[in-house]
Formats: C-alpha cells, sequence, structure tokens
C-alpha cells in the first residue's frame, strides 16, 4: 500500500479511536506504533518504540515542563489565588461588576503563578462563586466569568502549553513566555471592559456592593500578595534578562513556590503532599500525550505527509491568511471535542512545517494558536473549564448557566485574536527586546 494512503488511513483511525473513548496517548502509541510496523519491519518497528519512551522521558529539552507543572501545584495548593482574588476584590470590588471583574483580574495575577488553566477555574470557583452569588449576582455573570478567566493561565507565562508547543517546534521557551503577556494582559481588560459594560446596560446583573475599604487596607491587601510578585520577577526577570534558562527557571519557580508558600502560610504536610501528587498525575498524562504524539509523528514523517502538505499548500493560488484561517478554524473545531494539549501534540507535527513554509513568524503563530486553544477551553460540548467550574460550584449553578454565561466571554477572545493576527507586534514586541542591552 501506498505510504501516503496508509497515513490517511492511520489518522482516521486515530480519531475513530478516540471517538470510542480510547485514552489519547495510548491510541497515538498504538496506531503509530502499528503504522511504523508496517512501513518498515518488526524489528525495526520494535526497536523504535522500545526505546522512544526512554529518550523522551529522560530528554533535557522537557525538564521545564514538569518543573513549571510543579511550580503550579504549589501555587494552586499554597492558596496563592485566595490572596490574588482577596487584593483585587478590594481594589475593584466596590465597582458594580466588580466582583467578578476581581474575578478577572485575579486570575491574570494568579496566572503568573500556575501554568494550569483547569487549577485557575477551580481555585477561584470554589473563593469567588459564593461572594458574587451571596451579593446577588447573576449566575450567568459569576461563573461565566470565572470560566472564562481560568484560560489566562494558558497564555500568561509560565504556561504548560507553550512549553508544549516550544518541545515540538525548538521555539525558545523563554521568548515564547514573554510573546504571551501582553496578549494576556489585553484580554484581561477586555474581559474587565465587558463585565462593566454589561452591568452598565443591565443594573441587575450585579447589585451594587456596599462594602468599601481605604487606601490604606487596599495597601495592605497589595502587600499580601508579595509571594505572587516575587515568584513572577523572579522567574520571568530571570529569563527576560537572560539570567538562567527556562529549565534554570522552573527548578527555581518551583523550589521558590515552595518555600514562599510555607514562609506565607506556614508548612503544611497534607497541602505539599497533595500537590505533589497533583503534579505527577498531571505530568502522567501529559508524558503520555508526547511520547504518543512523537511515535505518532515520526509515523507520518515515514509516509511524508506533512513534507506533502506543505508543498501543496505553498502550491496553491490564495493567500497565505487563507490558509492561516483555516488552520485556525480547524483548531477551533478540534478544540470543541480535544483536549488542548492532545490538539497540540497531534496536529504540529504536521501543521508547524507549512506554517513556516508559508513564512509567517512560530513565536506569533504560537499565541495566535493558544487564543484558539483558549476558545476551545470554554467551548462546547467539551470545555473544560466550564466543566471544571461546575463541578466545583458544587450545585450553586447549572451547565447550562456556565454555557450562557460564558457566551459574552467568547466573542472577547475572538476580538482579540482578530487584533492579534492583524498587530503581530502586539506578540513580538517584547520578545524582540530580550537579551538587549
Amino acid at each position: 500500500m501506498d505510504a501516503t494512503i496508509l497515513g490517511i488511513f492511520g489518522i482516521i483511525l486515530l480519531f475513530l479511536l478516540i471517538a470510542a473513548g480510547l485514552h489519547i496517548g495510548l491510541a497515538l502509541v498504538l496506531v503509530g506504533g502499528l503504522g511504523i510496523v508496517t512501513l518498515m519491519n518488526l524489528g525495526g518497528g520494535l526497536n523504535i518504540l522500545g526505546s522512544t519512551p526512554f529518550a523522551i522521558a529522560s530528554s533535557y529539552d522537557l525538564t521545564p515542563l514538569p518543573l513549571f507543572l510543579l511550580m503550579g501545584a504549589f501555587a494552586a495548593n499554597g492558596d496563592l489565588g485566595v490572596i490574588a482574588y482577596d487584593t483585587m476584590s478590594k481594589w475593584v470590588g466596590k465597582v458594580r461588576g466588580g466582583l467578578a471583574i476581581a474575578s478577572t483580574f485575579g486570575s491574570a495575577f494568579f496566572g503568573l503563578a500556575c501554568g494550569s488553566s483547569l487549577a485557575a477555574a477551580a481555585v477561584f470557583t470554589k473563593v469567588a462563586l459564593p461572594e458574587m452569588l451571596k451579593r446577588d449576582y447573576s449566575k450567568e455573570l459569576a461563573i461565566g466569568s470565572i470560566a472564562a478567566s481560568g484560560t489566562f493561565s494558558t497564555m500568561i507565562p509560565p504556561s504548560g502549553l507553550l512549553i508544549i508547543y516550544a518541545i515540538f517546534t525548538e521555539e525558545s521557551i523563554g521568548k515564547l513566555f514573554m510573546a504571551g503577556i501582553v496578549p494576556g494582559i489585553i484580554t484581561a481588560l477586555t474581559y474587565a471592559g465587558l463585565i462593566y459594560f454589561r452591568v452598565w446596560k443591565n443594573p441587575s446583573l450585579a447589585p451594587k456592593v456596599s462594602e468599601s475599604y481605604d487606601l490604606k487596607t487596599k495597601t495592605i491587601s497589595l502587600l499580601q500578595t508579595w509571594p505572587i510578585i516575587l515568584l513572577a520577577a523572579l522567574v520571568l526577570g530571570g529569563i527576560f534578562a537572560g539570567w538562567f534558562t527556562a529549565t534554570e527557571a522552573g527548578g527555581i519557580g518551583a523550589f521558590g513556590a515552595l518555600v514562599l508558600v510555607i514562609l506565607n502560610k506556614g508548612f503544611r504536610g497534607a497541602r505539599i503532599i497533595d500537590a505533589l501528587i497533583d503534579c505527577m498525575r498531571t505530568n502522567g498524562m501529559i508524558f503520555l500525550i508526547i511520547i504518543g504524539a512523537i511515535v505518532f509523528g515520526r509515523f507520518l514523517s515515514v509516509t511524508q505527509i506533512p513534507v506533502n502538505l506543505a508543498k501543496f499548500f505553498a502550491g496553491l493560488a490564495v493567500p497565505r491568511l487563507i490558509i492561516l484561517l483555516g488552520f485556525l478554524l480547524m483548531y477551533f473545531v478540534l478544540g470543541m471535542f480535544l483536549d488542548a494539549v492532545a490538539i497540540l501534540c497531534i496536529t504540529l507535527p504536521v501543521v508547524f512545517p507549512i506554517i513556516l513554509h508559508l513564512g509567517f513568524n512560530p513565536i506569533w503563530f504560537a499565541i495566535i494558536l493558544i487564543k484558539v486553544t483558549e476558545i476551545g477551553l470554554v467551548t462546547p460540548p467539551v470545555g473544560m473549564n466550564v466543566y471544571v467550574a461546575v463541578s466545583a460550584a458544587e450545585g450553586r449553578v447549572s451547565l447550562i448557566d456556565a454555557f450562557k454565561g460564558i457566551t459574552p466571554f467568547i466573542i472577547c477572545d475572538i476580538f482579540v485574536l482578530v487584533l492579534l493576527i492583524a498587530f503581530p507586534k502586539i506578540c513580538l514586541w517584547l520578545p524582540s527586546l530580550m537579551f538587549q542591552k
């Protein structure tokens, strides 16, 4: 059988196995392994399947991922999200709709110490939702703002998805981190503006909060965020200045998060163990997907599908922007059904060579891609952030409330996406300043 035809059958089989409920990592290994054995021989295929898992798991290039995930686990289990929300609620809570805005800014702030969007959604649902419902906020506005704001951790560094992108594309993790900062801030401000406008148009969505705080109280609350500020300054500042690599930054961040949480909250053995267990579970899942994706990617490389697709798209008599929009539409649709980590692992070996062949900046494309995955994180039928937020709400809101509440924020994300496509400098400005004297 022709290698390209076999590759197409392999892709179809992969999605059939995923739709049937097989774990994505196992499906990738199974299809990729069978394809390699079919195209090569049994001995060669088994050699690849036997050596690939160890080679990947022991690769130095992957070390930033578990380190930053550990940093995020310590941050999530160390009440840093509670501190971020409490501070922002004191500063903007008096404004009508201020508690929802506080969730937005608090999630963005928390994202500096936690690279997991699901963790951010769970933390802020438990912290912010009861406060908003107690003050008669609309359920849709309350849960929608929390679920949407949780996605900031995919964009604002340290982002696990950006690390995975760097693994598959061999781009600089430091530059990718810097590229996500300004788009993340713009998204947070856009969300806040949307909340303020909606509440101004319909005051019943968020009654005015009576509590107010003087400048001294606000300043004290801001000083309490010192663990987050110090951690972000140490990790991101060190990467930006070129003091240490992304791997070194991950190690410093993980150890720093542990020390800062102990200093701020005291030693809590159970919390630390919970953080380690959460980190191990997440790492195990992600590494299985990465191993499977690389096996599957080697199968595709033998079939020459990525090369043939690159030549095909390069030869199309259409503007390259149309091809880019086609890819983004594909990612949007995939995001409705698959986990963001799986989407990147499955598609990047095919899509990235085409993006380079078309002349797009790979750092800019990473941010565009992550923005689309943010939309996927809150779009039905999967919408993982929405499900996590509703689960953490413990019956206070329904899934229907959440998906209704998330819709205006999806429109905001689309607006920001268009802005980033139209003005690439938004993403590339900070990376261009790195290591400059």
